[in-house]
């Protein structure tokens, strides 16, 4: 924490944004806020920044995101569409890199999209084979929910053409019954905590740099959405303390363990709520993902005779939801079908009847497809809608395929708000994109930009999104008391920006630069115009 002050002049500082009417200064000191208005009135400042017309508003926080994940994809090939637009393309990334390592290593890749596939499918292991015989090869979807794995890695992990499907997961096989090198959900999930982990220092340090990466963004905080979703619970929240001891993090960071109540109990966890490193909440996955058609869905998809399913017996979960409730934890949990959504709506009613809460602020991940009648209870319960609008963009072929004329319901925003469900814009990176100006471009605009407008009674206004950024996600780390404006007293955690996006033509707040990044009142990323003298020493009124 910064203990000196520091006056950020020349600006347009709106406090939030709802502001009307902003300041043009503002000072800092000790972490917090302790005056904003007109120049000429402000107080003495140990230091004085030149905003040189930058607009300030509150930092963002990303109340759904895979921080680890996205680390960890740091550190294999990247697969994306950007990267290649073709089966024949991906093999050719992950050939070369086999061609680079001895035959005992794996080849990991990161990223897979086929949608951005000129096949519009994933590779199977047989074509994987036919380029990298020798080594073992898996690829994660971007998602995080499918695996694609050869026959050289099926051999190491023991699986065959014998297994059985685990519950709340499929192998994919080929049409004589043979394994295809799919895996998705649960079965998926089996092989990514398989696999070799990686190097502990290289993780570490991936990470810590993917915490830098989101300060340039904008992002003053972050909520990771699933301790254990990606390697395990024991082995990432390791990674997490290990950074922790190495040295001050620049952002402020919550957690979300994916665990069941016994087994937080028995690792010695409860809800820890801190300002910094904060644990209050317990994560479970109802259903599986509209991409790989396993969304448990009340209709027939459009493009597949299926309806999905659940990751775990409807009862059984229910239950845990009510233990972690019981037990004080929030409860975070996926769904994406309106058939899931509608079930873990009815465990928190069952949750809340049996052990009356106050300020329990449950949260729905995604609230993908939304169940008739469900805003209503959610808003009777105090649930918070935590969705995802760069899905819109990322996900549009999937979303079209999956629900034709059906797609205008998919992630509502709107009637959201009108419900007087509290609202909460994120990204669910690496699944969604990670930079928030994305998600709140997609959220105003309902990914107009990339073809018609999903849902275009369901966009939200730059206010609204933006407040959903500050005050309703610091409403879903239960911080709002003390962060998410600028007002005198609340944290100085704020963002430069170069454009003032109240004002921006709207196709553009996708481009929003991030000039400076303030946390805890020090600066943590700076990108202000180098030209004549901006930061300078002592201010007095």
């Amino acid at each position: 924490m910064s203990s000196s002050s520091i006056l950020l002049t020349n600006g347009r500082i709106y406090r939030s944004a709802w502001d009307e009417a902003p300041a043009d200064s503002i000072v800092v000191s000790d972490g917090k806020v302790i005056w904003a208005g007109a120049a000429d009135a402000a107080p003495g400042a140990d230091e004085t920044i030149d905003l040189k017309g930058g607009v300030v508003i509150p930092g963002l926080t990303d109340a759904h995101i895979h921080l680890f994940a996205i680390a960890h994809a740091r550190l294999q090939v990247p697969v994306t569409p950007r990267d290649a637009a073709s089966v024949s393309a991906v093999l050719a990334l992950l050939a070369k890199r086999a061609g680079d390592i001895s035959s005992d290593k794996w080849v990991l890749g990161a990223g897979l999209d086929e949608n951005g596939l000129a096949e519009l499918r994933l590779p199977t292991s047989a074509e994987i084979d036919a380029v990298i015989p020798d080594h073992p090869v898996l690829i994660r979807r971007f998602c995080g929910h499918v695996a694609v794995v050869n026959s050289k890695a099926l051999a190491l992990l023991g699986i065959d053409d014998d297994v059985t499907d685990p519950e709340g997961g499929t192998f994919g096989r080929s049409a004589d019954g043979a394994l295809d090198g799919c895996a998705k959900e649960s079965a998926a999930e089996l092989i990514f905590r398989a696999a070799p982990p990686m190097d502990r220092d290289e993780l570490i340090a991936a990470l810590r740099a993917t915490i830098i990466d989101s300060t340039r963004m904008g992002m003053v905080a972050a909520v990771e959405a699933a301790v254990g979703f990606t390697v395990g619970f024991d082995d990432e929240f390791a990674v997490w303390n290990e950074l922790r001891k190495a040295g001050a993090v620049p952002m402020r960071l919550g957690f979300i363990n994916q665990l069941d109540p016994d087994e937080a109990a028995e690792r010695g966890l409860k809800p820890m709520p801190d300002a910094d490193w904060q644990s209050i909440s317990l994560k479970y996955f109802a259903d599986g993902i509209v991409g790989a058609r396993t969304a448990a869905v009340s209709e027939d998809y459009a493009d597949t005779p299926s309806r999905g399913f659940f990751m775990r017996d409807e009862a059984e979960l229910q239950r845990v939801i009510g233990e972690a409730h019981a037990s004080g934890w929030q409860v975070a949990v996926h769904c994406c079908g309106d058939r899931a959504t509608d079930c873990i709506i009815e465990a928190y009613e069952k949750a809340q009847a049996a052990h009356p809460r106050e300020n329990m602020r449950h949260r729905i991940e995604h609230y993908f497809v939304p169940p008739d009648g469900g805003l209503a209870r959610m808003k009777a319960l105090g649930a918070l809608v935590v969705t995802q609008p760069s899905f819109l963009t990322r996900m549009r072929r999937s979303i079209s395929g999956a629900f034709g004329p059906r797609s205008d319901r998919c992630y509502p925003g709107r009637s959201v708000i009108e419900a007087g469900v509290t609202y909460i814009a994120s990204s669910d990176a690496p699944t969604g994109s990670w930079s928030p100006w994305d998600g709140i471009g997609d959220a105003v605009c309902r990914a107009s930009d990339s073809g018609p407008a999903i849902g275009a009674d369901e966009a939200v206004s730059v206010r609204d999104v933006i407040h959903s950024y500050t005050v309703g996600s610091a409403i879903a780390m239960k911080q709002e008391d003390w962060r998410g404006t600028l007002m005198p007293g609340m944290a100085a955690d704020l963002i430069v920006l170069d454009r003032d996006p109240f004002a921006t033509n709207v196709a553009r707040l996708k481009s929003t630069q991030v000039l400076l990044t303030m946390v805890r009142g020090a600066v943590v990323h700076d990108a202000m115009p180098q030209q004549g003298t901006w930061r300078s020493a002592r201010h007095s009124a």
